[in-house]
């Protein structure tokens, strides 16, 4: 049975070089499933903590007579999934202080893998700065629109990392990323609109980061 993505897992799917995949949060395990039936993937671990979820991963790996190359695993986070199992460990549709504990607790268990894909729905930010407690370093970070939201979407891999507080906040290659410094503009309008109607220190710290970002924009 074929399986269509939105554009975030799309995305997402195209960052993922073959090899063994963790596929964490996997909800009905759709991803899981496409990665192998489009050769992305030599096997995959699909980990939820709802076992609703997994059992409908399952139902969706039985139909498709790929049980054999996609399990599922209860539990929460990384925990199912042992040291290396894995090559490449996707964690998308979390919030960003929902995926940097899960990172953290891997780290703090010793856990390695060669390549994480990550995609917060809220505070990238934290993402990043874990990013960089686990020694890798951050070789895709961009921005997915999706359904009328915008999702980041980062890929890593093992190596030393250090970013600014401006790369933290905004992206690693945000320099050079022309959709960041569209978005970067949208908001800065937005939110000088309201500092017009009222003062808000917070309001007014976001937009200092924001004419700085964008005065580092190349091009």
């Amino acid at each position: 049975m074929p399986i269509r993505l939105d554009e975030r897992l799309t995305c997402i799917a195209n960052l993922v070089d073959y090899g063994r995949v963790a596929d964490v949060g996997c909800d009905h395990g759709k991803l899981g499933y496409y990665l192998i039936g489009t050769d992305r993937a030599s096997s995959v671990i699909a980990t939820d903590i709802s076992e609703g979820s997994l059992k409908k991963a399952r139902e969706l790996a039985y139909e498709n007579g790929v049980t054999e190359r996609m399990q599922t695993r209860l539990g929460d986070g990384l925990a199912p999934v042992a040291n290396g199992e894995v090559d490449t460990v996707v964690i998308a549709g979390l919030g960003g202080d929902v995926i940097s504990r899960i990172l953290a607790s891997a780290r703090e268990e010793r856990k390695r893998f060669a390549h994480f894909v990550l995609s917060p729905n809220t505070h990238p930010e934290k993402v990043r700065r874990e990013i960089v407690s686990q020694s890798h370093k951050i070789v895709y970070d961009d921005i997915v629109e999706c359904g009328g939201k915008r999702y980041t979407v980062i890929k890593t891999e093992e190596g030393k990392e250090e970013l600014d507080e401006l790369q933290i906040l905004f992206g690693a290659f945000y320099k050079d990323n022309a959709s960041f410094a569209e978005y970067a503009k949208q908001e800065l309008e937005y939110k000088q609109n309201i500092l017009k109607k009222h003062s808000d220190k917070e309001l007014l710290d976001r937009v200092e980061l924001l004419k700085a970002a964008l005065a580092n924009v190349r091009g």
